[in-house]
């Protein structure tokens, strides 16, 4: 048995194993209950004056162009409405987590998180831009998809050196570097350990399956992330391993995204990205003023 192979079976025993934060957790139950009321998510949220911070930011950022400031927390949160208040709360979370980290040298933190951000904000461009409706799961899952490569950093960095050394030299990508080298990837990681966190289903699913979306059991959803993934490489947005070429147009997520949402032919591929840098630069504003 490999390195990699033991840090899977044997995740749920380390005792330093990363936790998600509670609160986020219970944000993300409290915004999917047809009963959550506003008040309810205020008396969660208050209690992390970090998520109160952002999440007034947000309501008084020039997206919504009001001419007076909002200073109360549930005002904000109905303003901003429980998708977008979820959203944060993850963003939020996996920023803070992720940077308290112990993390190797070569493992660029930075460009780790400019990746998982970039990848959950294409796949709500590629969501809106397509008339999907994924209740922000898209947004979320992209920000989270990668999160297996946290735990080879922190478990196994040598092994992370090979893998990437090898798909380097290569010219591979990531997945396929680790499944030759070891036999168990980042997703197999990232897929256990949100399982062990309880975390809900459908992002459990993305973090599995991003790589392979037609494995998927929400083959639409987890192809959304897949192609957003593959843009965020492709406009060289952050950096997560990944030496391989490909053709968007050849590509099986792609191609189910075309099918599915009845594109047409002419469809203009430019115009994802005209959005993406668009959206990027508007979200960065938010997100990374103070990183």
């Amino acid at each position: 048995m490999n390195k990699i192979e033991e840090l899977y079976n044997n995740l749920g025993k380390i005792e330093d194993l990363p936790a998600f934060p509670a609160i986020a957790f219970e944000v993300i139950k409290l915004t999917r209950d047809p009963d959550t009321t506003s008040r309810n998510l205020e008396d969660v949220i208050k209690k992390d004056p970090n998520l109160v911070s952002q999440i007034l930011k947000m309501a008084n950022s020039s997206l919504y162009g009001l001419s007076r400031e909002i200073t109360s927390l549930n005002h904000a949160i109905n303003l901003l409405g429980f998708v977008q208040v979820e959203n944060i709360v993850m963003i939020s979370v996996i920023l803070s987590s992720v940077r308290k980290l112990p993390l190797h040298k070569k493992f660029n933190r930075d460009k780790f998180l400019e990746h998982s951000f970039g990848c959950g904000v294409t796949a709500k461009i590629i969501s809106n831009i397509l008339n999907l409706n994924f209740s922000s799961a898209e947004f979320s899952g992209g920000v989270i998809h990668d999160i297996g490569k946290v735990l080879l950093d922190l478990y196994a960095p040598e092994c992370l050196d090979l893998i990437l050394e090898n798909a380097y030299n290569k010219g591979i990508s990531f997945i396929e570097s680790e499944m030759e080298l070891y036999g168990v990837n980042h997703s197999m990681l990232g897929a256990k350990l949100l399982s062990i966190w309880g975390l809900p289903e459908e992002i459990i699913d993305i973090a599995e399956n991003h790589h392979s979306p037609l494995n998927a059991h929400n083959k639409l959803l987890v192809s959304a992330v897949h192609v957003a993934d593959l843009l965020t490489y492709s406009e060289g947005i952050g950096f997560g391993g990944n030496y391989a070429k490909f053709t968007l147009e050849e590509d099986d997520g792609w191609q189910f995204l075309i099918q599915e949402a009845n594109l047409k032919e002419e469809f203009d591929l430019a115009y994802f990205t005209f959005k993406l840098y668009e959206e990027i630069d508007n979200a960065k504003q938010l997100y990374f003023e103070e990183s």
